[in-house]
């Protein structure tokens, strides 16, 4: 077996200068990708954008409610930053505090409106769950008063629930 004569240095990096320009070439005349395509989240199939709150710092956050729960995402300058997705349902009333909202579960399947805090701020009730700002509860509160209605404003329950996720 005989050796190959040893390559030029020059060679070498003749190779390598060529390489690097045609991945340049190719990042550069690379088509950008669309505008909505990057940040752009979706919750899983079958699940429906019902409400959108704005928040003081300029957030948007979008409720999506779906078969087997809910999701909250929140978008910065109208691209998607984060998301979180919450389960569950049953016969108790549950409030949370995620991405700067307070989302609730209402078990009253009848529920159209409900009113939240002592300033009651109205919310609209989608498959049983609303989005609220958090600030609609004094940031020390760790409970908030809900004030649930049906579809003609008639009050079916006054209720004060745990906030989880606050403190």
């Amino acid at each position: 077996m005989t050796a190959a004569p040893p390559r030029s240095p020059l060679r070498s990096l003749l190779g390598l200068a060529a390489v690097s320009l045609t991945i340049a070439a190719v990042v550069v005349v690379a088509p950008d990708p669309p505008a909505g395509s990057a940040g752009s989240w979706q919750p899983p199939s079958g699940y429906v954008d019902v409400e959108t709150v704005t928040l003081d710092d300029g957030r948007t956050l979008r409720l999506w409610t779906g078969p087997s729960g809910c999701y909250v995402e929140s978008l910065v300058a109208g691209r998607s930053a984060a998301a979180v997705g919450t389960s569950g349902g049953g016969p108790e009333y549950a409030v949370s505090e995620i991405l700067g909202a307070l989302v609730g579960y209402l078990p009253l399947r009848e529920a159209r409106t409900v009113l939240v805090g002592s300033s009651a701020v109205r919310a609209d009730v989608h498959a049983q769950r609303f989005l609220v700002a958090a600030t609609a509860v004094d940031v020390a509160d760790g409970r908030v008063r809900l004030t649930v209605l049906d579809g003609t404003g008639r009050t079916l329950a006054r209720v004060t629930v745990e906030i989880t996720g606050r403190g």
